[in-house]
């Protein structure tokens, strides 16, 4: 397993897919904080959700980035298609965990907030952040060319899949209030921006269930990919 991490992080470096990604998210995130002081919470809302953009473009960029060939060959090594799909998987995971600690680190490094924030909601924060960087890359999985072979189909699917994520909110408000609930059925990203801005006005039980939904529905979410690429030939 630990072969093909290695393998798969030193073949996507070489790619230079990565650049886009990071470059997006390094300017995003010194725009963001160019103007201080700002407030802790709903600052790190916004930046949580720009780690889930940032995840899924990076995630898009890596799934397919290694050739059937390679593919077949990695599978083989590491003993089946899963351990191979799942060893790869953590290596944008260890991406998507490193760029949460600098979007959480940064503005308390550079005093950036208009007050230092509490252990608990630093901690907070990096649990949101890595769990919505989850859920971007794990959406992105499912837009594989192996599950979606038209690359024009799979950029609009995960455009559109994004768009309702972050509209969420907006899509609840439009629904009849027996229906509001099947926004959870989204990625739960609007859910987690939504808490962070109303930070102290929430009970603790609800904070604590917003962060452990994204970790829940990334986990389905990779689940059900290495579940149906277990079921495809390479």
């Amino acid at each position: 397993m630990l072969g093909i991490m290695a393998f798969s992080f030193k073949h996507y470096t070489r790619t230079y897919r990565y650049v886009g990604p990071m470059l997006f998210f390094g300017i995003a995130l010194f725009f963001i904080y160019s103007v201080v002081p700002n407030p802790v919470m709903p600052s790190y809302s916004l930046t949580a959700t720009l780690t889930f953009l940032f995840a899924a473009w990076l995630g898009f960029g890596y799934v397919d980035a290694e050739d059937v060939t390679q593919q077949m060959i990695g599978s083989l090594h590491a003993g089946g298609q899963t351990k191979y799909y799942a060893a790869r998987a953590s290596v944008i995971a260890f991406w998507t965990v490193c760029l949460s600690v600098v979007a959480v680190a940064y503005p308390i490094l550079f005093d950036k907030f208009d007050r230092q924030p509490e252990t608990g909601e630093a901690l907070a924060a990096l649990i949101g952040h890595a769990g919505l960087g989850m859920v971007g890359a794990a959406v992105s999985y499912l837009f594989t060319s192996k599950l979606v072979p038209k690359l024009s189909y799979a950029i609009i699917g995960l455009l559109l899949t994004v768009a309702l994520s972050l509209a969420a909110g907006g899509i609840a408000d439009a629904l009849p209030g027996s229906l509001a609930g099947l926004i959870w059925l989204l990625p739960p990203v609007f859910p987690l921006m939504d808490a962070f801005n109303r930070h102290e006005e929430i009970s603790a039980g609800y904070q604590s269930i917003v962060l452990a939904a994204p970790w829940a529905y990334a986990g389905i979410l990779f689940g059900l990919f290495l579940k149906l690429m277990d079921r495809k030939k390479m």
